[in-house]
C-alpha cells in the first residue's frame, strides 16, 4: 500500500508542476534562464508522472496478489 500512496502523490505532484509550467512558462520575454527553468519544470513534471504511474501499478499489483 505504501508504493501505491507514493505513486498517487507523485502523480499529483507531476500535475501541479505541469500547471506551474503552463502558468509561468508562457512569458513573452525569452531569456536563457526562463527557457531553462521552463524545460526543467516540464521535465520534472513528466518524470514524476511516469515514476508515479509505475509505483501506483506496482502497489496495485502487490495488493491484488495478497
Amino acid at each position: 500500500m505504501k508504493d501505491g500512496k507514493l505513486g498517487i502523490s507523485l502523480i499529483i505532484l507531476g500535475n501541479i508542476l505541469y500547471i506551474a509550467f503552463l502558468f509561468f512558462g508562457r512569458s513573452d520575454t525569452c531569456s536563457s534562464f526562463g527557457d531553462f527553468s521552463s524545460g526543467l519544470t516540464l521535465g520534472l513534471s513528466i518524470g514524476s508522472n511516469l515514476v508515479g504511474i509505475v509505483l501506483a501499478v506496482a502497489g496495485m499489483r502487490k495488493n491484488n496478489s495478497h
